[in-house]
């Protein structure tokens, strides 16, 4: 057949995605030379916005109507994967808390929570996302604020200063409610269209974690995490394909055992280690990645890698002596059964961490170390 004969290979993950250009005109009137011509402008771009902002732009799109198609496009791939997860079909009966570590992310942060806000319905009967504000110096906490009295499933807590990207992890992973954990960035680059996949692997595992098989990252970026990748797999024994994708999916009952101590890059590592080597199954599968549309990536900055290196020496233990908590006779994983989970709509005011807090393991501020 000619049409199966094609030069470049399509993936399984590209074909249970339709893009957002084959769907917008469901829902809004555009005239196909407009179309093409904001498909022109995002190609000189470089992909640096995505083509529901050059429209939104140019006022042939409001936001109510992106969040339309970005419905339609997460109804698709919802019904994509009704064979895949058996008797249960989607929206799925288990409740989901999105964590969203945020730190001066203005300028993404409502598209953000937007697409979020459009996406999770289709694929969650229950579900709230706890934005985690770091001590952003741009705004970023007042916009959430904002956005959280307008929309309950929102819920804000916020550092009074800023303590690094795994402090904002831990927060989000303690303060969350649901049967299901899920944490990813803020910025953007990863899209919940691949969500409805996790959430199938996991009838089967205890945790399902990402990797970007096409990585939209400037060369020194893939370079230094092609770095750290290879040396947390020989000081930790971590083997695992993309050791810091923020995107990853874990039942409540794995986040309530586990520790969380880095407080900057490192945090991954600590989750991974203890995973690995305490018997916890982990399913890795593939997700797309996108360029950072707007703001400024700090991952990259020096401070932030010469913390990881001074917290790595620490996270040695879990390699020497495995997390007891976790360690479990070899079995079958129990059929997922959701627990019965708090009410989701009822959302708390804004949550200020001060200095010297952390959440205890029932979601709660308690001074450190105690």
């Amino acid at each position: 057949m000619r049409n199966g004969s094609a030069r470049r290979v399509t993936s399984l993950l590209e074909l249970e995605r339709p893009l957002f250009g084959q769907l917008v005109r469901q829902v809004v009137r555009v005239h196909s030379k407009d179309l093409e011509s904001c498909l022109e402008q995002q190609r000189q771009l470089c992909g640096r916005l995505g083509l529901g902002q050059v429209m939104l732009a140019r006022g042939l799109i409001t936001r109510e109507q992106i969040g339309q198609v970005l419905r339609l496009q997460a109804r698709w791939v919802a019904r994509a994967l009704r064979g895949d997860l058996g008797a249960g079909a989607f929206p799925f009966g288990a409740s989901l808390s999105v964590c969203l570590p945020a730190y001066n992310e203005r300028s993404n942060i409502v598209d953000t929570l937007d697409a979020a806000c459009a996406m999770l319905p289709e694929f969650l009967a229950r579900f709230e996302i706890v934005v985690v504000d770091d001590g952003s110096r741009d705004g970023t906490g007042e916009l959430v604020a904002e956005y959280a009295q307008r929309d309950s499933r929102v819920r804000l807590i916020r550092h009074e200063t800023n303590r690094g990207y795994g402090a904002a992890v831990s927060s989000g992973l303690r303060a969350a409610k649901g049967d299901l954990i899920f944490f990813t960035d803020a910025d953007g680059q990863f899209s919940l269209l691949d969500l409805p996949q996790f959430i199938v692997q996991l009838q089967s595992c205890d945790a399902v974690i990402g990797y970007r098989f096409c990585r939209a990252d400037p060369w020194h970026r893939r370079f230094n995490a092609w770095g750290w990748n290879r040396l947390v797999r020989m000081f930790l024994g971590v083997r695992v394909r993309d050791l810091d994708c923020a995107f990853k999916l874990f039942r409540r009952e794995l986040i309530e055992r586990i520790e969380l101590t880095s407080r900057g890059a490192a945090v991954n590592a600590e989750i991974l280690a203890q995973c690995v080597h305490s018997g916890v199954r982990i399913r890795e599968v593939p997700v797309a990645h996108y360029p950072r549309y707007q703001g400024a990536p700090t991952g990259a900055a020096f401070r932030v890698i010469l913390r990881a290196f001074r917290e790595l020496p620490h996270l040695w233990k879990y390699r020497r002596k495995p997390t007891a908590l976790l360690v479990r006779e070899e079995r079958p994983v129990p059929e997922f059964t959701p627990t019965p989970a708090p009410n989701l709509e009822q959302t708390p005011q804004p949550i200020l961490l001060p200095s010297g807090y952390d959440f205890n393991l029932d979601g709660y501020p308690t001074p450190q170390n105690e």
